[in-house]
């Protein structure tokens, strides 16, 4: 890439220079930069493409008609000091795309908002405000002509960002300069994942597509489902609105005051969860009419998987489950809209990825967020915030490689799943399980015995640690040697000695159970209360004991039974954590036990509200509101058209899959999910054989 980072003048506008690494951001000044050039072609081209950056985000639009909006997030951990070495360049393909350019155009117009704070957790800026594009047009001979930012660009605040909350049209912007390159030499990556799409949607009732409001009054805007979007209006005349956002009634998710000194449209720069937007006429002369709407943004669908069974609830499940995840799937997996959180999270984009084989099919997201993990991982020596979740991240590895074959992506990851491993071992105490990590975390979203299960003392989360520690060490053992590396016999001989000592330490012969952690002395932290001499017991641990094969085998249905039965005597878990139950109900052959009837715990969450899914069912705290956007809990995605069609993949990278479908109790079950081959589609009725269609080139064979 062959461009300058650039800026506004720092001579001029000192104050306006410097953005925090990440986070929401509030200090000094707020600012909205926008930079303008236009680009004479030597002809007309055949293609034009572009490679696009910005601190902390922009905008992009060319010849008036919107481009895109970035940059794809560069990851991070809540670890975050200083400032990461790789950053990632948004590619656009501007032409023939009809949307973007009208045929038989040589004159580009560029022109890019970049807003200088981060607002979001997601977006990890270089500390210093800066634009980047770089962009080639191609000609029919072959021929090539580049062009970039560089200080031929015209640049400026706009001051009508007044500050994030708050636009006011009556300032005029400053006057046009010459942007200044600020020197930047950040490594930047092309993005390997398309530009994320954007719709816009309408109000669900039409008689609020346009609303008349007077100074003075307001009305709620409902919309079909929670989106993850930017919200806009156009107004007919001057005026002065707030626009308050909600995921559902009484769940804001923020607001903005909107000045306008002139007919036309305003749109919010803040990514949200939206389910419906309480809009208030504070000042205009008159009545002013508005069309709301929003702007849906989402990492593009090209394929979809479906559910249709005789019942319509379950059916419902599914489909809200897949909904969530499709608002949570952006520039990267997020945990939900509302939170934006870092990769830090990755329990929830593990889950999050199982979910899209069943429902959208496209790994690309999820082999660059497990590639920027890594990238993480080596760059911090290992440590990532949430110890339990880093482990978690083994799996996710090996899951991505078993649905796209990517023996790259592994071979890329070796050297952040070496650190990972080796900072754990070191964790490894006297009675030969880790003993001295920082942190438990984290476990599931409930509080246990007064502690929050998030960051839990020893004794209530050591044994879960020591289960997900024990399945990444084996599970790098078995990548190992695959790829024959010379490490792979060493872990095996760790995962071989943690099993035993796990058994020895966590083991409770009286209960027949496995304790949640040692009850010895621990020094406190902030992400780690004090142990306390308590025995505790929970389906926690007994779940992983018996889904990683921690327990002798004759123990796997008892321990999952216990775990998975509603009656037993062990505290109900979370739906994040019913993703563990589940995997162990089908690891130890109890589907036919349990069949479809774990899923009846979904229902009234989604009865409740099936505009999005909810963050959990048990509240943590009396006073806590869960959002309804989170898809760490959406696991029915992906387990119930695993259990109707019976998949397993015999071959990784779909090479070859084979496919035993049952109803389960059901009377008849519509099942689809996409393959890099295309749609695989299963239909079942009660007392008729079941009817298989799959793409031409795909493998497959039925496996009773």
């Amino acid at each position: 890439m062959d461009a300058e980072w650039i800026w506004i003048d720092p001579a001029v506008y000192p104050e306006l220079q410097k953005n925090s690494q990440y986070g929401k951001d509030t200090s000094g000044r707020d600012c909205v930069a926008v930079f303008r050039k236009t680009v004479h072609l030597s002809g007309i081209p055949e293609s034009v493409k572009l490679s696009v950056s910005g601190d902390a985000i922009y905008r992009l639009y060319v010849n008036g008609s919107f481009v895109g909006q970035g940059p794809a997030s560069a990851g991070g951990d809540f670890l975050l000091e200083g400032t990461l070495p790789w950053y990632y360049a948004d590619q656009y393909v501007l032409y023939p795309d009809s949307k973007t350019l009208q045929p038989d155009i040589k004159e580009l117009q560029m022109e890019a908002q970049v807003r200088l704070k981060p607002r979001a957790l997601t977006e990890i800026t270089g500390g210093q405000g800066g634009f980047y594009l770089y962009g080639e047009a191609e000609y029919k001979d072959g021929s090539t002509e580049a062009f970039g930012t560089d200080s031929t660009w015209e640049a400026r605040p706009d001051n009508r960002f007044v500050s994030p909350v708050s636009y006011n049209g009556a300032n005029h912007p400053e006057p046009w300069r010459r942007a200044v390159p600020t020197g930047d030499k950040r490594k930047l990556i092309p993005a390997p994942i398309p530009p994320l799409d954007y719709a816009l949607v309408k109000p669900m009732r039409p008689e609020q597509e346009q609303i008349c409001l007077q100074p003075g009054e307001q009305v709620e805007i409902e919309y079909d489902r929670i989106y993850s979007a930017y919200f806009a209006l156009r107004c007919d005349r001057p005026c002065r609105i707030k626009v308050e956002c909600f995921e559902t009634s009484g769940l804001s998710v923020g607001c903005e005051e909107i000045t306008l000194t002139e007919a036309g449209e305003y749109r919010s720069f803040h990514l949200k969860s939206i389910g419906m937007t309480r809009i208030e006429a504070l000042e205009s002369d008159g009545s002013v009419q508005i069309r709301p709407y929003l702007y849906f943004c989402h990492y593009p669908v090209s394929q979809e998987g479906y559910l249709h069974t005789n019942d319509p609830e379950l059916d419902q499940v599914f489909d809200v489950c897949k909904w969530t995840l499709q608002i949570c799937r952006q520039t990267l997996h997020l945990d939900s809209p509302k939170h934006q959180e870092l990769l830090a999270c990755t329990g929830d984009y593990y889950i999050e990825s199982m979910m899209t084989a069943f429902t959208f099919g496209d790994m690309r997201l999820a082999a660059l967020d497990i590639e920027r993990t890594a990238r993480w991982l080596e760059y911090n020596d290992g440590r990532m915030f949430h110890t339990n979740y880093s482990l978690i991240w083994v799996q996710w590895l090996d899951f991505v490689w078993k649905y796209t074959g990517d023996d790259g992506l592994v071979e890329r990851c070796r050297g952040g799943l070496q650190k990972l491993l080796e900072r754990f071992n070191g964790y490894i105490g006297g009675k030969g399980v880790l003993e001295n990590p920082p942190d438990y975390m984290f476990v599931d979203w409930v509080v246990t015995e007064g502690y929050s299960m998030h960051h839990p003392p020893k004794y209530l989360g050591q044994t879960v640690l020591n289960a997900f520690y024990y399945k990444a060490v084996r599970t790098a053992a078995e990548i190992g040697t695959r790829y024959g590396w010379a490490e792979a016999l060493l872990w095996q001989e760790r995962a071989d000695s943690l099993r035993e000592a796990f058994n020895r330490c966590f083991y409770d012969r009286e209960a027949g159970m496995y304790i949640d952690g040692l009850s010895d002395p621990t020094v406190a932290s902030k992400w780690q209360p004090a142990n306390v001499a308590r025995k505790h017991f929970s389906r926690y641990a007994n779940t992983l004991a018996a889904l990683y094969d921690l327990c002798p085998l004759d123990d796997v249905v008892r321990l999952t039974r216990l775990s998975t039965d509603d009656n037993s005597e062990l505290p109900p878990v979370q739906p994040y954590f019913m993703h563990y139950v589940l995997q162990a109900v089908c690891h130890a052959g109890l589907e036919e036990e349990y069949g479809l009837s774990q899923f009846e715990k979904w229902k009234p969450m989604v009865r409740e509200c099936p505009k999005g899914l909810a963050e959990g069912w048990i509240k943590p705290e009396p006073t806590y509101s869960f959002d309804h956007s989170h898809a760490w809990g959406g696991t029915p995605a992906y387990h119930i058209p695993l259990l109707l069609t019976g998949f397993r993949m015999i071959k990784s990278g779909f090479k070859k899959i084979g496919l035993a479908p049952k109803l389960f109790g059901l009377d008849y079950a519509d099942v689809a999910f996409p393959t890099p081959y295309g749609v695989v589609r299963c239909v079942q009725r009660r007392g008729e054989e079941p009817k298989i269609t799959v793409p031409e080139g795909l493998e497959w064979e039925l496996v009773f």
